[in-house]
């Protein structure tokens, strides 16, 4: 994992900014919480950095890389929801395969992969 940092970075939904200029920077290795109540923009900052959402407007770098524009299947970066979407269908173990798939890992690697973040 890579350096992470965001730089004036905001969104908004309408007049409502859910992150309002938030710098931020995570030095690989670094463990860092983020704490608030319900709706201060937690789990806005972290879609952000995923990419699942795009900024209004300031810089998201990974690595060095300005990645504010970039999809989330380009930045990398796994993100757990507080209510887990989990597939309802699959096994435990299935859920954790999944992801693996996509990333075109199947096998005997996707089951070792798999059974160790278990």
């Amino acid at each position: 994992m890579s350096d992470i940092r965001l730089e004036g970075v905001t969104k908004r939904y309408g007049t409502f900014a859910a992150a309002d200029q938030v710098d931020l920077s995570v030095t690989q290795g670094e463990f860092v919480t983020i704490l608030g109540p319900s709706g201060s923009g937690k789990t806005t900052l972290l879609s952000l950095i995923a990419g699942l959402n795009r900024p209004t407007s300031g810089r998201i770098f990974i690595g060095g890389r300005d990645v504010t524009n970039a999809t989330a299947q380009e930045r990398n970066i796994g993100l757990v929801f507080q209510s887990y979407a989990l597939f309802p269908h699959m096994t435990v173990l299935e859920n954790v395969l999944f992801p693996l798939g996509v990333r075109k890992i199947g096998g005997t690697e996707a089951d070792r992969l798999a059974r160790d973040a278990l």
